[in-house]
C-alpha cells in the first residue's frame, strides 16, 4: 500500500515507556524505506513525510524526556493534543472525542498506533471507522511499528493494520446484507478492492494476476439490493440469475483478494437462490412462487411498504394467469380489466355504490372463479392496507404504525392460500396486438402485399408475443402469419367470436 502523500496528516500517540532504538522499515511492495530511532512517530514522520503531525499526549507524558526529545528532532511538525489518562468510562470518551475533532471533512489520515497505551489502540480503530462514515475521511493507513519482531540485525518492520479497519467495514457491510438486503456496502467493497488493485498494479505483474469478477459481482449485488429495496421482482428474478454463476466463479479471487467476503460466499449465495429465475417475463406457478418468495423475504426483512406494494400486484397477476389471456404486462390490461374487475368485486361484496358515477360490474369470467369471493374480500382488505401504507399517515384516521406491521406480517400466509390454486399455464410479456385492418386502409390489395408483410415484421419486432386482429381478407392473415414464423415468439389469431386462438407457440416446443 502506498502510504503518506502531501495531503496526510498523521495522528500519532506518545507515552512514558522503555522504548529502545531500532531501524524500522516499512516495504511496500515497490519500494523499501527505513529510519532508526527509539521513537516510532519519529520513523513516521520521516518515512511516510506527513505534512502535519499530531502527538496525543497525557499530562504526564508531555512533560517526559521522550516528548521533549521527539519536539527537538521534529521541530515545527509536530503538534501537541492533551488527552486524558484513560482510566474511565468518561475518560474514554474524551480521548475519541480529541482524536475524532482534531479530523476535518475531507482529510487524508495516516494513523500510528505503536505508543498508545492500554485500550487506545481499540478507540483508534473505533475513530477510524467513524472518521470514515461520518466525515468522508481517507484512512491512508493505520500503522504499527512491530519493535518486538526484530530481527538478529536490529531491523524491525512495520506493519499495515489498514485490512483490520476494512474488515469492520466489511462486517457492516455483511449486517447490512443479512439483515435488510441491502447489498450496497458489500458491493462497494468488492469493487472498490479490484479498481485500487489495478491502479497499483505493478509493471512486472500482469493484469491475470489480478481479480477480474469481483467487480462484476459487485455490479450485480448492488443491482439486486436496488431491485428488492424498489420492490421490482422481474428484476430481482433477473439479477439473481444472473449472479448466482458469477458467485461460483469468483469464490477464488475473493480467497485471495477479499477474504471477508469468501467467508459469506455461501449465505450470500442462499440468499440470491431463492429469487433466480430465468424467464422473469414469463408468468407461471414458478414466477408467481419467486414472487410469493420475494414478499415473504420482504416482510422477513421489516419491509413492510415494498412487500404491501409487491402483494397487490402480485394478485393482480394471479388473476391474469387464472383468466389465462392477455399481456399480463400491459399496463392497460392490468388496470382497466384486471383491477377493475378486482375493486368492482370488492364493492359488491360490501355493498358499496359511489354516488357520484356509476361503478363497473363485475365481469361474468370473474365470477365464474373458484375462489371469486375469497380475492374479492383479499383485494378489499389489501387495498385497505396498500392505502395506509401509501399515505404516509396524512390522516387524522391514520391506522397505526403497529397495525400495519401486524397486518404486513399477514400477507404471506393470505397469499399461500391463493398460491395453492394456480393453473398450469404460462402468460408472456411485451405482447404485441397487429390490427390487420390498419395495414391497408380501406380495401386489402393483393399487389401491396409485400409492403404489408414488411410493415407486420417491423411491428412485430423479434421474439415477441403477436396478436392478430382486425378486419381483413383470409389470404392477409394467412400471408402474416407465414411471413411471422420464426420471428414472433408466439402467435395468436383473437376475435369477438372465437376469443384467442393460438397459431403457433414456439415455447411449447
Amino acid at each position: 500500500m502506498d502510504c503518506g502523500g502531501k495531503a496526510v496528516k498523521a495522528l500519532t500517540f506518545l507515552g512514558t515507556g522503555r522504548y529502545g532504538t531500532v531501524t524500522y522499515v516499512w516495504d511496500d511492495g515497490s519500494q523499501q524505506r527505513e529510519w532508526q530511532t527509539n521513537l516510532f512517530p519519529e520513523a513516521v514522520a520521516r518515512i511516510f513525510q506527513p505534512q502535519r503531525m499530531l502527538v496525543f499526549v497525557t499530562p504526564q507524558a508531555k512533560t517526559h524526556e521522550h516528548f521533549q526529545a521527539l519536539d527537538q528532532r521534529l521541530g515545527g511538525l509536530l503538534e501537541s493534543v492533551d488527552i486524558p489518562e484513560g482510566r474511565s468510562e468518561a475518560e474514554l470518551w474524551t480521548i475519541f472525542e480529541r482524536v475524532a475533532s482534531s479530523v476535518q471533512e475531507g482529510d487524508t489520515v495516516l494513523l500510528d498506533i505503536t505508543h498508545a497505551f492500554r485500550s487506545i489502540p481499540m478507540i483508534v480503530f473505533a475513530v477510524a471507522a467513524y472518521l470514515r462514515r461520518a466525515k468522508g475521511v481517507t484512512i491512508e493507513c493505520i500503522v504499527y511499528g512491530a519493535f518486538e519482531a526484530r530481527n538478529q540485525d536490529n531491523r524491525a518492520p512495520v506493519f499495515d493494520l489498514t485490512p483490520l479497519l476494512n474488515l469492520l467495514e466489511w462486517l457492516s457491510g455483511v449486517e447490512f446484507f443479512l439483515q435488510r438486503s441491502d447489498g450496497v456496502l458489500l458491493a462497494e467493497r468488492l469493487i472498490s478492492i479490484q479498481d485500487a488493485l489495478r491502479r497499483k498494479q505493478p509493471p512486472s505483474q500482469t493484469s491475470k494476476e489480478l481479480p477480474e469478477k469481483l467487480k462484476s459481482v459487485g455490479d450485480k449485488l448492488k443491482h439486486l439490493s436496488q431491485a428488492l429495496h424498489l420492490a421490482r421482482p422481474r428484476d430481482v428474478m433477473r439479477y439473481a440469475s444472473e449472479l448466482l454463476p458469477l458467485l461460483e466463479k469468483v469464490a477464488a479471487e475473493a480467497e485471495r483478494w477479499a477474504k471477508p467476503f469468501a467467508l459469506i460466499l455461501e449465505q450470500v449465495r442462499s440468499e440470491v437462490v431463492k429469487f433466480a429465475h430465468n424467464t422473469p417475463d414469463q408468468l407461471d406457478q414458478e414466477n408467481l412462487q419467486k414472487q410469493l418468495a420475494l414478499i415473504e423475504h420482504l416482510v422477513d426483512k421489516g419491509l413492510w411498504m415494498q412487500a404491501v406494494t409487491l402483494a397487490r400486484e402480485w394478485v393482480v397477476s394471479w388473476l391474469a394467469l387464472q383468466r389465462g389471456d392477455g399481456d399480463w404486462l400491459d399496463k392497460e390490461y392490468r388496470e382497466h380489466q384486471l383491477e377493475s374487475a378486482l375493486g368492482a368485486a370488492a364493492r359488491e361484496l360490501q355493498k358499496k355504490r359511489a354516488v357520484e358515477k356509476k361503478q363497473a360490474e363485475v365481469p361474468e369470467w370473474f365470477g365464474q372463479l373458484l375462489k371469486a369471493m375469497e380475492i374479492a374480500e383479499l383485494w378489499s382488505w389489501l387495498t385497505q392496507l396498500r392505502n395506509d401504507v401509501a399515505h404516509c399517515g396524512m390522516s387524522r384516521q391514520a391506522a397505526g404504525i403497529q397495525s400495519i406491521e401486524q397486518r404486513a406480517r399477514e400477507l404471506p400466509g393470505r397469499l399461500k392460500a391463493l398460491a395453492d390454486d394456480v393453473p398450469d399455464r404460462v402468460l408472456y410479456g411485451g405482447r404485441v396486438v397487429i390490427d390487420l385492418k390498419s395495414l391497408y386502409g380501406e380495401v386489402a390489395k393483393l399487389d401491396e402485399l409485400p409492403s404489408y408483410l414488411e410493415r407486420a415484421k417491423e411491428l412485430a419486432g423479434e421474439g415477441t408475443e403477436v396478436v392478430l386482429t382486425g378486419q381483413a381478407p383470409v389470404w392477409l392473415y394467412l400471408s402474416v402469419a407465414h411471413a411471422l414464423h420464426g420471428k414472433a415468439r408466439r402467435l395468436i389469431y383473437m376475435s369477438p367470436v372465437s376469443g384467442e386462438v393460438t397459431i403457433f407457440d414456439h415455447n411449447a416446443l
